[in-house]
This record gives C-alpha cells, sequence and structure tokens, in this order.
C-alpha cells in the first residue's frame, strides 16, 4: 500500500467541508490541527509550499500559533537548533 498524496484540490474541498460543518468559523483546536497535518505535508515534500500558503490561508488565524513555532524551532540561549 503506497502513500496517497492529497491534491491540493482536495485539500481545499475538505478545509471547506470543515468550515460548513463547524457553522462557517473552525474552532482554534480546529484550525490548530489542520495547521499541523498541512505542516507535515510540506515538511515531508508532499505539498509545495505556494500549495501550503493557499491552503493553510482558509484557516483562521490563531495567535502564537502553536505549530509554526514547532516548525520554525524556538531559539534557545546559545541560538537556534542545528
Amino acid at each position: 500500500m503506497g502513500v496517497r498524496i492529497p491534491t491540493l484540490e482536495e485539500l481545499e474541498y475538505r478545509i471547506r467541508r470543515d468550515i460548513e460543518h463547524y457553522g462557517g468559523i473552525l474552532p482554534e483546536r480546529v484550525s490548530i490541527a489542520w495547521g499541523g497535518y498541512l505542516a507535515g505535508l510540506l515538511e515531508w515534500g508532499l505539498l509545495s509550499v505556494p500549495a501550503h500558503h493557499q491552503v493553510a490561508n482558509m484557516l483562521p488565524n490563531v495567535d502564537d500559533h502553536p505549530v509554526y513555532a514547532i516548525m520554525l524551532g524556538r531559539d534557545g540561549p546559545d541560538g537556534p537548533p542545528l
């Protein structure tokens, strides 16, 4: 069984369906979950940067988004991680 890579259109459709499911606005926890899923696709090279940007812009903003801190890393007292 191989890895099935979702298309940009499929991701957009699934996010729209989730938005509809929640009455037009995704709850913060669902937005964070989607952000993590999209970040994983990006990190593993299954989603391009422009496609990631396109679908991530469908999600509501989350202050101090934990996914971005995980993706970019947190600088420690000795600088960024290697």
